[in-house]
């Protein structure tokens, strides 16, 4: 078995971010000659720690198959300082296939069942929407945050330079099975900046003034002047249809469509109302009791409405406020936009909240 530590020159994670990274938190990869614990076997371990600003890399090779437990054993020693046990969807193959070889060889795995493990793939994989990705691969995160890695080669075309190290122990095959691993290291640690995102998605900004507000009879647009508490790494534009959001460092600006006219509130227990055909609404049968018979009749859940003009913008679940539709069925509504809405900074952050977990 070779050890290698060495200091990394290169800070995947800048200190602008490496507060989201735990303390006592080391990263991992593993890299094996196939995808089956029970055929394959782990030719090399690789740890990425961060203390006082500086990164650690500590990595494991085995020369040949032999040297197999003797990495399992010295990976899981090394694991005894460590409470976190970060990686990017280890939880599907690393853990797995590191715990297979662990009992294939009956070697204890006690401190890799006693630290906690942190996905960063499931962390962040409900980002891809909002962030506009196809794929959420660790090369496709690495690409989003500009990333650059010297390695070219995947894991399946390292396989075969691997069994050419066995065979011929060469120093440049060593080289780039290394390099492949440390760059998978390295790329894990820069995603903790996605975090930013993360917490901009759960209200971690604030609305320094009420939004701007331009309206006519069809229309209405408010326009949100937002700061991040934390810096996003890469800036972000979305537009959708009803609305549009632009990001970069520490700035936002959200823009919200809505709409002018008459829109419809539908009442749950519609048993308990009348429809007035000539008023074109619903009223509760306690009222309608004082309407002449042949003015009203039972409502049903298609007509239970009252109708209210106004300006109205989207509508999202988690903003608990009186639902407003254009029609009986739609699954889009709409929240009323009245001054007190408007100035009420508290109603209007939950609102941008839930407006940008939407896009």
């Amino acid at each position: 078995m070779i050890t290698i530590t060495d200091t990394c020159n290169h800070h995947p994670c800048p200190p602008a971010w490496q507060h989201q990274i735990p303390p006592e938190s080391v990263i991992f990869d593993i890299e094996t000659t196939g995808f089956s614990p029970k055929s394959a076997f782990i030719y090399l371990v690789g740890a990425l720690t961060l203390k006082n600003g500086s990164w650690q890399l500590t990595q494991w090779l085995a020369e040949s198959l032999k040297d197999e437990p003797e990495i399992l054993s010295a990976f899981s020693s090394f694991l005894s300082g460590f409470r976190y046990l970060i990686h990017f969807n280890g939880e599907a193959f690393d853990l797995p296939f590191l715990k297979k070889r662990c009992e294939k060889y009956k070697l204890p795995c006690g401190h890799l069942d006693k630290v906690q493990s942190i996905d960063l793939y499931r962390m962040y994989r409900p980002l891809k929407k909002f962030l506009g990705l196809s794929s959420m691969n660790l090369k496709s995160l690495e690409n989003f945050l500009e990333y650059s890695r010297e390695d070219e080669l995947d894991g399946q075309k390292l396989i075969a330079v691997y069994h050419e190290f066995s065979r011929a122990k060469s120093p440049a095959l060593r080289r780039l099975l290394l390099l492949h691993n440390h760059d998978d290291l390295l790329g894990t640690a820069a995603l903790f900046s996605l975090s930013a995102y993360l917490e901009l998605l759960e209200g971690a900004f604030r609305l320094h003034t009420a939004p701007s507000v331009q309206a006519n009879q069809d229309s209405l647009m408010l326009t949100f002047n937002i700061s991040l508490r934390t810096p996003i790494p890469q800036s972000i534009s979305i537009s959708r249809e009803e609305g549009s959001f632009t990001a970069s460092s520490s700035a936002a600006v959200l823009q919200v469509h809505g709409i002018c006219g008459a829109l419809k509130h539908f009442f749950d227990d519609y048993r308990s109302y009348y429809y007035l055909p000539l008023e074109d609404t619903a009223i509760h049968k306690s009222v309608a009791a004082y309407v002449d018979k042949e003015h009203r009749t039972p409502a049903k859940a298609s007509n239970c409405y009252c109708r209210k003009d106004g300006y109205f913008l989207p509508g999202f679940a988690d903003v608990q406020t009186p639902k407003f539709y254009r029609n009986y069925g739609d699954s889009l509504f709409y929240l009323e936009c009245t001054k007190t809405f408007l100035e009420d900074f508290t109603k209007l952050h939950t609102y941008v909240t839930a407006f940008l977990r939407n896009m």
